[in-house]
């Protein structure tokens, strides 16, 4: 027999009272707790001063979530024995659960010190009646603390003070309440799985109203319209309710700056689309939903300021925060086409295509556009135009080029400059190589041609695959074409070498040998000799 079981009777009809009992026992064992009640209130009948009784009754009680009764039956158990260890947990848990911890520590407090003296408790008695005692003191400790927090923004460090007391005692109405409002910004989904068992039971309660409202709230634009009935049914039932006030005056501010921002973008306007979204956003910034939202809108309006960096942080945030339509990543893919980063722009239009099978054909596009752009841009490296046909043109823009880049220009740089200058110089070599043969610039304006395709690369010659005697012709003849300049030998196999150019520098140029005066602003003397 338990302890329960063994404590003192004044029952007259013991048999029928023990067997009610037994039978109450056998329906809590298999779940059907109202049968176990109905089985204790009978045997109570019987014998109405057997502790055990009441206290069998309370944690039935306590199954179904009743915890006026369970209490009320916890507190008759210990009127007649005080010494009776194993109800105070019920009495714990039925007035911590209503909230009433200053009533729970009242009790638990002369129960430690009643238990502690009966000669039939044990120590582990008296240890467990002080943990139940310890856990009622932090559970009241963490409401009026929590509560400040909260009215001091710190939800988080809210949420942190009122998990534990929370996790323990869930239905808990204050204690519910409060850690909702702390997790509403931050896990509105959360706080709504918090609320939801007190629908029914605080379905009139104002306060109840309005962190239901505040929920909707913080779960994003869609929730917006629910959230307003909500507010105007709480101020019909408390006028003067200041808080629901505020937040319906809140969400009203933010639907029309964002009504505001939506008719500036329709009508190309996107400076003034830009302000109205950042207003919206300026009304909460705690609130990632419905500012993933109104981040997206303006990352669109953002891109025809071209505006793409800015668009880009709008467009993670949107994401990040729960704005993952197709349509979203879309916007995010062309961005980050326009940034060049044609690898991201891909995979976010893969995503896009997956969610919406209309994206398909513009990810088609995309991919031949990153196909292209992988390669190396030689109308760039030479300053042109895109698809410069002009072949004078071209050779200006390659001297030009050169002598920017020429490596006895960067004789005297660092280490790395040097590296660079070299690396440049040769990429002016390659596209000249291409974009003066009239079939190679054919093959390459077509997509034909990529970076590994025979004639895109410098050949062994140097430039090109052009022949080592065909570019010391193409140098002579752009840079004044007489002798003494550019020889056959000039270069090995790997371009240039210490004895490339003639010491008089380049035939007839300025500077050289029996040429003009080189003009102000040139190179300087010397400077095409190695």
């Amino acid at each position: 027999m338990t302890q329960s079981d063994a404590a003192p009777s004044g029952a007259t009809n013991k048999g029928a009272w023990e067997a009610l009992k037994e039978q109450g026992n056998q329906s809590f064992k298999t779940g059907a707790y109202l049968e176990a009640i109905q089985h204790y209130s009978a045997a109570i009948e019987a014998n109405p001063v057997e502790a055990v009784l009441y206290s069998n009754r309370s944690a039935a009680y306590l199954k179904k979530g009743q915890y006026q009764q369970a209490a009320a039956d916890a507190e008759k158990a210990v009127e007649i024995d005080n010494t009776f260890a194993k109800v105070y947990s019920r009495l714990h848990n039925a007035l911590c659960n209503l909230g009433k911890f200053d009533r729970a520590i009242e009790m638990l407090k002369a129960g430690v010190a009643a238990v502690s003296a009966s000669p039939r408790a044990t120590p582990q008695d008296t240890k467990h009646l002080r943990e139940l005692l310890m856990s009622a003191e932090q559970a009241s400790k963490a409401v009026p603390r929590g509560r400040q927090l909260i009215e001091e923004g710190a939800m988080a460090a809210a949420g942190r003070t009122l998990a534990p007391a929370y996790r323990e005692f869930p239905d808990c109405a204050v204690l519910a309440f409060l850690y909702a409002e702390s997790h509403a910004a931050s896990s509105p989904d959360e706080a709504s799985k918090v609320l939801s068992p007190f629908a029914y039971a605080h379905s009139s309660d104002p306060h109840y109203l309005y962190l239901r409202a505040l929920v909707l709230y913080y779960r994003g634009q869609d929730g917006f319209s629910s959230a307003q009935n909500i507010l105007r049914e709480t101020l019909q039932m408390d006028p003067d309710n200041a808080e629901a006030r505020v937040l319906l005056k809140k969400i009203r501010a933010v639907e029309a700056h964002k009504d505001a921002g939506n008719n500036a973008f329709k009508n190309k306007n996107a400076k003034e689309a830009v302000d109205a979204y950042t207003l919206a956003i300026d009304c909460d910034p705690a609130n990632s939903r419905m500012n993933a939202t109104l981040r997206s809108n303006r990352a669109a309006a953002k891109m025809l300021l071209n505006d793409f960096k800015g668009a880009l942080l709008d467009c993670d945030y949107a994401i990040n925060n729960g704005a993952t339509s197709a349509k979203v990543y879309a916007r995010r893919s062309r961005i980050q086409e326009q940034l060049e980063r044609f690898e991201d722009a891909v995979r976010d239009l893969q995503q896009a295509a997956e969610m919406d099978k209309q994206f398909e054909g513009e990810l088609r596009q995309l991919k031949g556009r990153a196909k292209r752009a992988k390669r190396k841009d030689y109308y760039k490296v030479l300053s042109l135009p895109q698809k410069e046909s002009n072949q004078d043109v071209i050779k200006r823009s390659y001297k030009k080029a050169c002598l920017q880049w020429h490596p006895d220009k960067w004789a005297n740089a660092s280490e790395e400059e040097k590296s660079h200058a070299e690396v440049q110089f040769k990429e002016i070599g390659e596209a000249f190589g291409v974009l003066s043969d009239p079939q190679k610039k054919r093959l390459y304006d077509s997509g034909q041609m990529d970076n590994d395709v025979e004639g895109a690369n410098m050949g062994s010659g140097g430039f090109g695959g052009a022949s080592q005697e065909d570019f010391v012709n193409v140098m002579n003849m752009m840079f004044g074409g007489g002798g003494g300049g550019f020889h056959s030998g000039g270069f090995s196999s790997n371009g240039f070498h210490a004895g490339g150019f003639q010491p008089g520098g380049f035939g007839g140029m300025p500077g050289s040998a029996g040429g003009r005066r080189r003009p102000r602003g040139g190179p300087p003397s010397g400077f095409y000799q190695f």
